[in-house]
Formats: C-alpha cells, structure tokens, sequence
C-alpha cells in the first residue's frame, strides 16, 4: 500500500517539474531569420522568461536601470539608429532593478520576459525590436 501512495504522490508532482523547468537559454542569431524577421523560436519564446548571453554596452547614464546587451564587446551607442538601421545583435534590456554596470569585455548571463516588435521606449526614446523585461544579470 505504501508503494501504490508513493507514486501516486509522485503523479501528482509532475506538472510541477514543467513548471519549474528553467528558463530556456537562447543566443542572439536564433532570434532572427536571415531577412531579420522573427524567427519561430522569437515568436514561441515572446512573454516568456528566457535567459541570454553577451556583453553589456557602455551606459549613457550611470543611474539607470537599463542597458543594452550586444553579441560582442561594444564601445559606441547602438541606440543611435532608426528601426531600419537596426542591428541584429542587440537587445535593448530593462532591468527588475538597478544593478551596477560591468566593464564592456565582461560576459554576462541576462534573464528576463522576451519582448519583440518594434518599440520606442518612453522613458529613454530608445528605439528597438528586441528586450528584455524585469531582468537581472550575472557576471559569467
């Protein structure tokens, strides 16, 4: 009788194991397809928590609670575009809260809900096709 209790406790744990399954990690060229549409992988992943790799470009303001994350090690503003001229390696990031900025050449890991379309930020004018709401990062 014990057995037969047990996996029925078990049984009803799995739809819990789904659930906290950890966010998946995506890298930046999955994202796009080659005319710089949104891929399948964007579209399924869209309102869903992701985690995503890269390096924090350097801050236009040093209290903010933004950043933007690049596939590479950026020194110039990549903010500094129209939508037509935007770059497919970025992702315009809005931070849960503050955190201090990291050096340019530093990975860093950024979870965060992944949001697309193209949107002008009201607070920054910043214009994008990809972020990352209520995120955090970590130094990798």
């Amino acid at each position: 009788m014990q057995r037969r209790q047990l996996l029925i406790g078990m049984a009803a744990l799995v739809p819990l194991a789904s659930w906290a399954q950890p966010a998946p990690r995506i890298r930046m060229f999955e994202l796009y397809e080659q005319d710089l549409s949104f891929s399948d992988v964007a579209k399924r992943l869209k309102g869903k928590p992701i985690t995503i790799q890269g390096f924090m470009a350097p801050h236009l303001k040093v209290e903010s609670d933004f950043f933007v994350l690049s596939n590479s090690p950026v020194e110039t503003c990549p903010f500094c575009e129209s939508e037509d001229q935007w770059i497919d390696s970025i992702i315009f990031v809005r931070m849960k809260k503050r955190q201090d900025a990291v050096s340019p050449g530093t990975l860093i890991e950024v979870a965060g809900i992944l949001e697309i379309g193209p949107q002008t930020d009201s607070a920054t004018g910043f214009v994008s096709r990809v972020r990352l709401a209520d995120a955090t990062f970590r130094k990798l």
